[in-house]
């Protein structure tokens, strides 16, 4: 009974973990095509 309250939790761990990845990612993309772009 516990599992199924826990799979239908709206704070999941893969989506904290989620948004932390594109948190991360979002301000380094220009970066990283302005390297790939230089390097080219």
């Amino acid at each position: 009974m516990q599992q199924d309250q826990q799979l239908q939790d709206p704070f999941n761990v893969k989506y904290l973990l989620a948004a932390l990845v594109t948190l991360v990612a979002l301000p380094l993309l220009h970066v990283i095509c302005g390297w790939f772009v230089y390097y080219l």
